[in-house]
């Protein structure tokens, strides 16, 4: 007779049954609004008048009988999260403390708050609807893309002229749309992933992101390398050399920029702008010489002060440029000194590190792509939708421990076998004989 392990475990109330189908949808809900950046754009649109505070405390409160769940957070996440916020604490308190300071000081904690709200929300037994939702949020940016393509007003005048949907920011819906297709593609059957990577695809190229698209490449390799888009390489090798021999034959930025010099409004000069960068790549563009500038300039500041820094939010209030550096290692660094240099790194490793929940090679995607958006980006650690995969990947370790530690097969090997003390050896393949005195007597066959 065999045990079944299930039988074994305490049955379950109602309210036990409930609060789990609750945390589901709690997750489900979460997940949709803050990576599709709903909340921040409806917010901006004047559309409804509740700000990114208010939506985060809404789902505090809606989290509360879950809260116990933080104490399971990764080790190596705490030690991270804790070195953040002593060090951003010591620079308020020693180096700098404007109001430039203190507002980069409260990004800070909300970024670590919202990272440990989202855990909670996701410590659960499955994370298999947060992938669906997050699934749905790709889907529905990438249809936003092609829409505000044909249609430049369709998400309001506040975007710079390229398709974004709700990011608003062209290059945030790249990114947002990379790191969904990272975290969603093992979702898909393995037979259609290399059609759902191509759509991703199609809608990160409509935002005309360079650092994106590189991103897109760099994964898209690792993926057919790792099988993890086709259990055969040559299925995704063949359809991606058609479309780059397609690129190269038919010149269809050409075409592109032909079409959208037809408008006479005025509303794809970004595009248009962008579509002469690709034809003729060049370092001499608008957009790269600032980029190079706050660049230089955020150098200078750290080889000034490499130790203590030159404070929060040093970059953000300069006058070389509107903006800040573009670089999230350059930020930390001119910000809080050499250690700022580890932050970016510490937070990719401390979900990345002994992580059996997902598929190894799409943690190497979510990594270099991470590492890699931060060349492009100061904003990495304070956006919503890179806090929340970075939240979803640590929750995919704890979740796959548990699963590890309490599995049914586990708990089977730990009994032992049913009936084992009546089993006998196998037969052997041999002739058995009859005793001596009883051999005479048998018939003998002729």
């Amino acid at each position: 007779m065999s045990i079944n392990p299930a039988s074994l475990a305490l049955p379950r109330n109602k309210v036990e049954v409930f609060l789990e189908r609750y945390q589901y949808f709690i997750s489900i809900v979460a997940t949709f609004l803050f990576f599709s950046e709903l909340p921040e754009y409806l917010g901006d649109q004047k559309i409804l008048s509740l700000n990114l505070l208010e939506w985060i405390g809404i789902f505090t409160f809606l989290s509360l009988p879950f809260f116990k769940k933080i104490v399971t957070i990764p080790k190596p996440l705490i030690v991270g999260m804790v070195i953040y916020f002593a060090v951003s604490l010591f620079s308020v308190m020693t180096v700098s403390a404007d109001e430039a300071a203190m507002q980069d000081f409260r990004n800070r904690v909300l970024s670590i708050y919202f990272v440990c709200l989202m855990y909670v929300i996701y410590e659960q037994k499955s994370l298999k609807q947060v992938k669906y939702a997050l699934l749905a949020a790709v889907v529905l940016s990438v249809f936003n893309n092609f829409y505000e393509l044909a249609n430049p007003a369709g998400f309001g005048t506040m975007n710079v002229g390229r398709p974004a949907g709700f990011y608003i920011n062209p290059n945030k819906a790249g990114a947002a749309l990379m790191l969904g297709l990272i975290l969603t593609i093992t979702s898909i059957k393995k037979s259609y992933r290399w059609l759902f990577a191509i759509f991703v695809g199609m809608g990160i190229m409509l935002t005309f992101a360079r650092s994106a698209i590189l991103g897109w490449v760099v994964c898209m390799a690792l993926l057919i390398a790792g099988r993890a888009i086709a259990a055969k390489r040559r299925t995704v090798v063949l359809p991606m050399l058609i479309l780059i021999a397609f690129l190269a034959t038919a010149n269809p930025l050409q075409s592109l920029t032909n079409y959208f010099s037809g408008g006479t409004d005025g509303s794809y000069w970004n595009v248009l702008d962008r579509l002469e960068q690709f034809q003729n790549p060049s370092l001499d563009d608008d957009s790269a010489k600032d980029r190079q500038a706050v660049a230089k300039e955020a150098w200078k500041m750290f080889s000034q002060h490499p130790f203590w820094g030159n404070g929060l939010g040093s970059t953000n209030n300069w006058t070389i440029a509107p903006f800040s550096t573009h670089n999230m290692y350059l930020y930390y660094m001119a910000d809080n000194g050499i250690i700022g240099l580890i932050f970016l790194p510490g937070a990719i490793f401390a979900v990345v590190y002994r992580n059996k929940g997902e598929q190894k090679i799409v943690l190497i995607c979510y990594a270099i792509f991470m590492g890699l958006w931060g060349v492009f980006s100061h904003n990495v650690l304070e956006e919503r939708y890179s806090l929340i995969a970075l939240s979803l990947v640590a929750a995919m370790n704890t979740n796959q421990s548990r699963y590890l530690k309490y599995s049914p097969q586990k708990f089977q090997l730990a009994l032992p076998p049913a009936n084992a003390q009546f089993l006998l050896p196998p037969a052997r393949k041999q002739r058995l004989l009859p005793p001596p005195a009883y051999q005479k007597t048998l018939p003998t066959r002729k």
